[in-house]
């Protein structure tokens, strides 16, 4: 049931008031931003001062979703700029979520929100600067060669250890507890001393104590979904940690959890760590860019890490916080208990479209096909981590099912 406010631009549906018009959309947002107590409102003149008019030698990345530029405030902290354009596939309700989500908690491992700026149609997200872009842009872009940034055996355990302290957060000391939803390299921003903060919460949903999933619509990045979120659309923590199982693996391989230059047999890592772990020989998957000089036993320990956390069995996978402790040797890995990761491949015909403005492989929003990211190449934008669910997928729960 439907009533138009056509007036005010507004109409009720289900009882919820929509905005369904730019000025209608103009005086929801600055009614909600209001309401929000930790969040600095920017003027639109303070922005384009802090970028040089938004100058180009400023700008340090561009998307579908518009541009992000470098600009320092007037205390002199410098920030990453998030400028929404006009035909951003983000809306209203996931620029609010980002504003709600990390408005309200900090954590050494998070994206700071200095605030936000909505004057007439312009949306702009206001965030700390982060000097060393992301990991799809840098590790699984090629690493040294490619960035300049050396990642060692020790950086990638920090990094993997740091986003497993934050998502923990998240899930475990937030109230209500927070399921990111898109936990991935594109995700995943460095700082120069190369520590890791999760980013972009446009995806975010709340999870209350008392609740034991969340029904939603699927939304995230193909090759990181968890199958049983992907066909039911049933959301927990759990989807989350597969999410995080996935990232753990690339970090370690140094390569995207789908590279098509490879080999068919090759080309899933899921798949290819499974099988390296029934032969017994995952130090095969170690990025061979580390040049031998890595902790074999640790790098193995964080694959089987990877493997637990990816387990088809959504109740197997262990909490973040117990994922915290296996990565930091407080507790044992029981091999024993790792069983055959869940692929989406395994049980379901997906159909994939490439998103013309992040050249990015997404969900259909009918369908889904086989579970893929980027391969082991860069599409040049650097600005979807700190977007709104900018290159994020989409879709309706509606399945073709091979089983």
């Amino acid at each position: 049931m439907e009533v138009q406010i056509h007036a005010l631009g507004f109409f009720i549906e289900f009882g919820i008031l929509i905005p369904s018009s730019p000025i209608a959309n103009l005086v929801y947002l600055q009614t909600e931003i209001a309401a929000i107590d930790n969040v600095k409102i920017y003027k639109y003149r303070e922005i384009r001062q802090a970028t040089d008019d938004f100058s180009g030698d400023n700008k340090i990345g561009e998307g579908g979703f518009g541009s992000v530029y470098k600009g320092r405030l007037k205390d002199g902290k410098l920030a990453a700029i998030k400028v929404l354009s006009a035909e951003s596939r983000q809306g209203v309700r996931e620029f609010l979520t980002e504003i709600n989500v990390i408005s309200e908690i900090q954590h050494e491992n998070l994206v700071k929100l200095y605030g936000c700026c909505v004057e007439g149609n312009h949306r702009i997200l206001v965030y700390n600067y982060l000097e060393n872009n992301s990991l799809d842009k840098t590790l699984l872009a090629g690493g040294y060669s490619r960035s300049g940034i050396q990642f060692d055996w020790s950086t990638r355990a920090n990094i993997c250890v740091g986003v497993a302290k934050g998502l923990a957060f998240l899930h475990e000391e937030v109230r209500p507890h927070v399921i990111h939803r898109d936990i991935k390299a594109s995700n995943i921003l460095l700082d120069k001393d190369l520590s890791p903060k999760i980013s972009d919460f446009g995806l975010a949903r709340l999870m209350p104590a008392n609740m034991t999933h969340v029904s939603t619509r699927v939304a995230g990045t193909i090759g990181y979904l968890a199958p049983e979120y992907a066909v039911r659309g049933q959301l927990t923590r759990k989807a989350d940690i597969y999410s995080f199982g996935v990232l753990l693996m690339e970090i370690v391989s140094g390569r995207s959890n789908k590279n098509t230059r490879l080999p068919t047999e090759y080309q899933y890592l899921l798949e290819r760590a499974w099988e390296l772990y029934e032969r017994n020989e995952l130090v095969d998957l170690v990025d061979s860019g580390l040049n031998g000089v890595f902790d074999a036993e640790e790098a193995c320990k964080y694959l089987k890490i990877g493997l637990l956390c990816t387990q088809d069995s959504p109740k197997l996978r262990p909490t973040m916080s117990t994922v915290v402790r296996l990565l930091t040797g407080e507790k044992d890995i029981d091999s024993k208990k790792i069983t055959r990761p869940g692929l989406i491949s395994d049980f379901m015909d997906l159909k994939v479209r490439e998103a013309a403005e992040t050249k990015s492989e997404e969900v259909n929003r009918q369908n889904y096909t086989n579970p893929s990211s980027s391969s082991n190449t860069s599409s040049g934008d650097n600005s979807n981590a700190y977007s709104s669910g900018g290159s994020s997928a989409y879709a309706g729960n509606t399945f073709s099912s091979t089983i």
